[in-house]
């Protein structure tokens, strides 16, 4: 697997731009050196890379060229930025001096042309650096694209098929020399190890093992115990605990394993055992090793056999102790498919033996793949009670990934069966790639989330500080919580991203490039390329899942914190998914090349169709954005349309659900509830309220009757106190006495069985206390 890194040159410019950004105007204009200067020093940097990029051969020549050509862009950029503020405030000066005039005295004439002498000069330099900053990005594209040229003729290329007996042959006939190649490689390697100093270089050997033993043995165990009491006696109780120890154990691995492997080859290379041919390839080993290192700590820290308390990952015991090989040997395949294919090329084999190696390197990788693969199909199938489980975002994460890569093995071995070995060894080693990215993203997502809600809780330490010292509302500082959480995790899922395109070479995106200049359509005088078609279909599904991921983060997450009610939730995701989608389709025309002007034309040519065609259903969508805006119904209320009555339950932008009382719902389009009157019983006040009407004969103890429904109510805790039940005398007519009394429940739900159930007490009370009733007239 090849490992890339940034230029120091582009590192350094990366700092320029950030101490540009954030250093204080005036320590910017004291310690930035003289703008035109930098400008000159980049055009000549320019310069060299132009003469260079004609005569760069090979990919880590163009990729070298390409990257300085960004440092001479970004620095560009940056002393712009720089520049404009200063031609603005000399713009100023200018402008209060105010027009010349012929009596205008000499020092003011001879102050606006130093000035205008100096704006001159800073304009000259801006366009200098914009011009400049055009051509390195020129110089930029040119590079990419013949590093995407490159690639992707070496990955296409066709050698001889491991089914075929030329590449045995060759190889056969190879031999011989590649033999040959290797012992002068260890002869020579050997010979330029000087003789003097023997027992000195013996004892720096010597303890420099001792010191990466000490470092992965003792020191390892003593930190990993360290961390685990930390763990148990500061954290204890919260989220944070399982996830903070897991992200230390990777740590504590992968840095004492790195240390280890920087301490031999640093005594290596001081006792010059490590030659000018050996040196290379010692470098890229203890790079892999300690990616490898990584590898292992990673499946360690996210398996914990034996400790399923601690554990992340939501799965058994069995099925950890089944994988936790896994880890090791993928990063022991890794450590030597790596030394294998560096070590031909360090040596200079011969091309079948190189191409022997890719295959050997390509199916092991493969392999590897085909048991993992094969030992999760096994645990999903000796706990068949998972199959019967809801599916949820999570299965279908895992789902989808287990067919994507075997299609990547299926499409791998058959490449590589067809002689496109390197078409087989790029897609094994992505797939390998792609899953310790995703491994290490999971684990980062889980322990952003688990921090973040922990230590911003209302009831944390830090939650506490907030509230007392800002006056932030605890709800709001779980708010607070949850979104740097979501912000965190945006991030780590942009940088699994990133790393995903760029860790196997310099032409990781040539597929599309490949793709998308074999052919073009011309539709209407717009100009469609496959590759732009293919990007814009991505870019729509991916954007529709990013809405949706959002909405459901909204719905489960966000809004729950806040202090809003149930309707308002279900309007602010239902808004946010809907500009989502939208903003999902604009950004996939986008791709295809199609501008807002040629969207518009296309919309007003539709005007007409969907003034007429479509008229319902706009009118129902825009009635349905007002009912989110509004919100003269929400969610909960219970409303009366016509004869029909229930609860609202769902509002979309084109219908609204209601549940009716015997559990149906109606459908009822969203301009029947903005262009006709409904009854919204719960918009005002949610209580609901009961009404009793009784008589009884004339001679009755009103006084009792009055006591036994008040404490008849007061018997009942769905009857609210405040406001308190009331009753009344409503007339003397016929020789009875007519009552009427009202009482108020907490809601219009709960009225008709509240009601029912004092009418059953009262009927009981009145007959105990030998009150009669009589029927009213």
């Amino acid at each position: 697997m090849t490992i890339r890194t940034i230029p120091g040159g582009l590192l350094a410019a990366l700092f320029f731009c950030v101490f540009l950004a954030i250093a204080p105007r005036g320590l910017a204009q004291e310690a930035v050196p003289n703008p035109v200067a930098v400008l000159d020093l980049q055009a000549e940097a320019l310069k060299a890379i132009s003469a260079e990029a004609d005569r760069a051969t090979t990919a880590e020549q163009k990729v070298d060229l390409r990257d300085r050509g960004i440092v001479v862009g970004t620095t560009a950029n940056a002393t712009v930025a720089l520049l404009e503020p200063q031609l603005a405030q000399l713009d100023q000066r200018i402008a209060e001096l105010g027009e010349p005039s012929e009596g205008e005295a000499g020092d003011v004439k001879a102050q606006r042309a130093e000035l205008q002498g100096e704006r001159d000069t800073v304009d000259s330099a801006i366009k200098r650096g914009r011009l400049l900053a055009a051509d390195a990005k020129e110089m930029i594209d040119r590079m990419i694209r013949e590093i995407n040229v490159a690639f992707s003729r070496d990955t296409f290329q066709q050698v001889a098929s491991p089914l075929s007996p030329r590449l045995w042959s060759d190889v056969a006939d190879r031999f011989p020399d590649d033999w040959a190649r290797f012992g002068d490689f260890v002869t020579d390697q050997v010979l330029r190890i000087p003789g003097e100093g023997t027992v000195q270089r013996y004892v720096v050997l010597l303890a420099s093992l001792l010191a990466a033993w000490l470092l992965v043995g003792p020191a390892r165990r003593r930190l990993r115990h360290m961390g685990r009491t930390f763990a148990l006696q500061q954290t204890a109780g919260t989220r944070a605990r399982r996830s903070a120890l897991a992200v230390w154990f990777v740590v504590v691995g992968t840095a004492t394993s790195a240390l280890a492997c920087l301490v031999l080859y640093l005594a290596m290379n001081w006792a010059n055992i490590l030659t000018r041919g050996t040196r290379p390839l010692a470098e890229t080993m203890m790079i892999t090793a300690s990616i490898g290192a990584f590898i292992i700590s990673l499946g360690a820290a996210l398996l914990l056999v034996g400790q399923s308390s601690w554990r992340l990952l939501p799965i058994s015991d069995e099925a950890a102790r089944k994988l936790r090989s896994f880890p090791p040997l993928g990063a022991l395949l890794t450590f030597l498919g790596v030394f294998l294919v560096e070590g031909g090329r360090s040596i200079g084999v011969s091309r079948a033996a190189a191409i022997l190696g890719n295959y050997i390197v390509a199916f092991t990788y493969c392999g590897l793949i085909i048991a993992i693969l094969v030992s999760l199909g096994r645990l999903r199938r000796s706990h068949p009670e998972d199959a019967n489980r809801e599916p949820n975002v999570r299965t279908t994460i895992v789902t989808l990934a287990t067919i994507l890569a075997w299609i990547a093995v299926a499409v791998s071995i058959g490449a590589a069966l067809q002689g496109y070995v390197n078409i087989a060894l790029f897609l094994s080693r992505q797939t390998i790639w792609t899953a310790i990215v995703a491994s290490t993203a999971y684990l980062l997502l889980i322990v952003v989330d688990d921090l973040c809600t922990t230590f911003l809780s209302p009831n944390s330490r830090l939650g506490r500080s907030l509230h007392s010292g800002l006056g932030l509302r605890k709800s709001q500082v779980g708010q607070l919580g949850v979104v740097t959480s979501a912000l965190l995790r945006i991030g780590i899922l942009v940088l699994a991203a990133l790393l995903l395109t760029g860790p196997l070479g310099p032409g990781a995106t040539s597929l599309f490039y490949q793709f998308g200049s074999t052919a073009e359509i011309s539709i209407g005088g717009v100009t469609l390329v496959p590759g732009a078609i293919l990007k814009a279909v991505i870019a729509l599904v991916v954007g529709i899942l990013l809405m949706r991921a959002v909405r459901s983060w909204l719905d489960e997450r966000y809004l729950p914190a806040t202090d809003l009610d149930p309707g308002a939730r279900n309007s602010v995701s239902t808004i946010v998914s809907y500009v989502g989608f939208i903003l999902a389709g604009f950004w996939a025309l986008t791709l295809l090349g199609i501008g807002v002007e040629r969207i518009a034309l296309v919309v007003s040519a539709l005007s007409v169709g969907i003034g007429f065609g479509l008229q319902a259903i706009t009118q129902n969508f825009i009635s349905g954005l007002i009912l989110l805006a509004e919100r003269p119904v929400k969610i909960g209320d219970t409303v009366r349309i016509g004869t029909d009555e229930g609860d609202v339950k769902r509002i979309s932008v084109r219908s609204t659900e209601i549940q009716i009382a015997d559990r149906s719902t109606l459908i009822v389009p969203n301009s029947e509830l903005i262009t006709k009157s409904i009854r919204n019983m719960t918009l005002a006040n949610p209580l609901g309220r009961i009404q009793i009407n009784f008589a009884a004969p004339l001679d009755v103890d009103v006084a009792a009757v009055k006591a036994a429904l008040l404490e008849v109510y007061a018997g009942h805790n769905a009857v609210l106190p405040e406001p308190a039940p009331s009753i009344f005398i409503d007339g003397i007519e016929g020789g009875q006495v007519a009552f009427k009394s009202f009482a108020f429940v907490s809601g219009p739900r709960a009225v008709y069985a509240t009601r029912s159930a004092v009418l059953f007490s009262l009927l009981e009370r009145l007959r105990k206390d030998g009150i009669p009733l009589v029927a009213q007239a």
